[in-house]
């Protein structure tokens, strides 16, 4: 069967819940997997100078994969990019949070199809290009295993789970090859759906999906109208996380304070307290405190970069990049630090279609130029990206990040020590969410304006 020219378009999906198998694909080695999609782009041999933002030997950790070491670099890099536009192009009181390591998942399925230069765009745009191999087959393989790092079961009182899955209109015949690697590298089944008699019906079933995947904590990601009779496929990329702080906060030591959204604007927010060791460090020439809160189990933290009094934080968001940050994790100590940071619930949702538009991914959304063969054949190759939607959701609270009931609010007095730092969380912050065995960005944003939220 044809598909005319320009009437078939290509919904992709990334979702990141909040604060959130492969096969035997974790135990395999790069030359017994036919990794051997339609299209491969081989990048120069000497890159131009200033491509690549670190110089200099990299220490990768025992028992890491250098080239996964390199894709989470990559994929770091890429979500500090994306956060500095949507910074940008949002009110600095709106908060901002999302899942780059989703975002680069869903995308990396796509890039299966992909050739000529939307394959190109998407090496770069998503700093695939920075991987030091050759040919761009070989990121679906340490996708595969940086995922396995990931996604392994670590202590039982942590869930991280990713699920991907593959929608199609059940007339359309997508790429075998497409579909198995799809499968065999990132877990994503296909699943025929009706979109073309039945598109509302195909819309809530993939909700509901999604709401499964994380919990009912995702609703709605596919707004109405956003599946028609010309859609034909829908990747989807689901995270969820639910940790508890490695030391909890007491219940008891919640108290009301305000948080300063603006010098001239101000909420109460419920705070939270604690007086413990933890890694932090102040950078005064960089006018900055930077804290990690370690989960349970050790390996996934959440980092909390909080300005100085007197600087902004779009003054900090501006001259963010993966080597200051990188530094900043690298020098923080254990320290006694008397720690104030607000319960809060935030939820963020946007189109990635323009952002990503921005940083260069142009060909991929245009149905004149779009090349993706890949997924459909050359029988098939009228497919472009229509839009690209993106939800995520956090909730910080005593525990740790997951949903949980309101608990009463007691203020309590304390006693000064001056032998310890204070980190006091009552204004605008950036935050994320990481491995450190990795060294992989799982969720970042700012808490701008925790008001009203719980």
């Amino acid at each position: 069967m044809s598909w005319p020219v320009g009437v078939w378009s290509l919904w992709l999906l990334c979702l990141a819940s909040a604060v959130l198998g492969l096969v035997d694909i974790c135990n395999t080695k790069p030359k017994s997997l036919k990794l051997e999609p339609m299209c491969v782009h081989r990048k120069p041999e000497s890159p131009e100078k200033g491509t690549t933002l670190e110089q200099g030997p990299d220490k990768v950790p025992n028992g890491t994969n250098p080239r996964v070491w390199e894709l989470s670099k990559a994929n770091s890099r890429f979500a500090l990019t994306l956060y500095g536009h949507l910074a940008q192009a949002k009110p600095s009181t709106a908060n901002i949070f999302m899942s780059p390591l989703s975002i680069s998942n869903a995308f990396a399925m796509t890039k299966l199809g992909a050739c000529n230069s939307t394959l190109e765009q998407l090496m770069n745009v998503f700093e695939f290009s920075s991987i030091k191999e050759k040919t761009s087959d070989q990121v679906h393989y340490f996708f595969a295993k940086l995922n396995c790092q990931i996604y392994r079961k670590k202590h039982e009182s942590i869930e991280l789970v990713s699920a991907n899955r593959l929608f199609g209109e059940k007339s359309f015949l997508i790429n075998e090859t497409f579909q198995n690697i799809s499968e065999l590298v990132y877990g994503a089944k296909m699943m025929p759906l009706n979109f073309k008699e039945k598109p509302e019906l195909s819309r809530m079933i993939i909700n509901e999906w999604i709401s499964n995947k994380t919990e009912n904590k995702i609703q709605e990601t596919l707004p109405d109208g956003a599946i028609d009779s010309n859609t034909v496929l829908v990747l989807v990329n689901t995270i969820y996380f639910k940790g508890q702080w490695e030391r909890q906060f007491d219940k008891e030591n919640v108290f009301k304070t305000e948080f300063f959204v603006t010098e001239s604007h101000s909420c109460p927010v419920s705070m939270m307290y604690q007086e413990h060791k933890f890694h932090y460090k102040m950078f005064s020439e960089d006018k900055v405190q930077v804290l990690s809160l370690p989960y349970k189990g050790g390996e996934i933290s959440m980092v909390l970069i909080l300005p100085r009094k007197d600087t902004p934080l779009s003054e900090i968001e501006s001259s963010l990049q993966l080597k200051k940050l990188s530094g900043w994790l690298d020098a923080l100590v254990e320290t006694k630090v008397s720690i104030q940071i607000p319960r809060f619930r935030i939820e963020d949702e946007f189109t990635l279609k323009e952002n990503l538009e921005a940083l260069g991914l142009k060909d991929l959304f245009d149905p004149s130029r779009a090349s993706l063969p890949g997924i459909g054949g050359e029988r098939e190759n009228n497919l472009y990206i229509s839009d690209a939607f993106h939800k995520a959701f956090l909730e910080v609270n005593e525990e740790g990040s997951k949903a949980a009931a309101t608990t009463a609010v007691v203020a309590v007095g304390r006693s000064i020590n001056f032998q310890r730092e204070v980190f006091i969380a009552n204004r605008p912050f950036l935050l994320l969410i990481r491995m450190s065995t990795t060294n992989t960005i799982i969720f970042n944003g700012r808490v701008a304006n925790p008001c009203d939220q719980l």
